[in-house]
């Protein structure tokens, strides 16, 4: 079975978003906000799908 790839790390991220936003460090935290504020969306999605206290987990 194949082994999945590393996951990157803060640092490379950070460095992917700037070099995305073409070097505009305001536009790169602008990006990695709207990011974070998307994947809490998810994870707040999750919970309330299965339940806080889900006595099955």
């Amino acid at each position: 079975m194949p082994e999945a790839p590393a996951q990157p790390d803060a640092q490379a991220v950070a460095d992917k978003a700037l070099a995305d936003c073409g070097g505009n460090e305001a536009a790169a935290r602008l990006l990695l906000a709207h990011q974070l504020l998307v994947a809490r969306r998810g994870m707040v999605t999750g919970h309330l799908r299965l339940g806080a206290n889900a006595e099955d987990r």
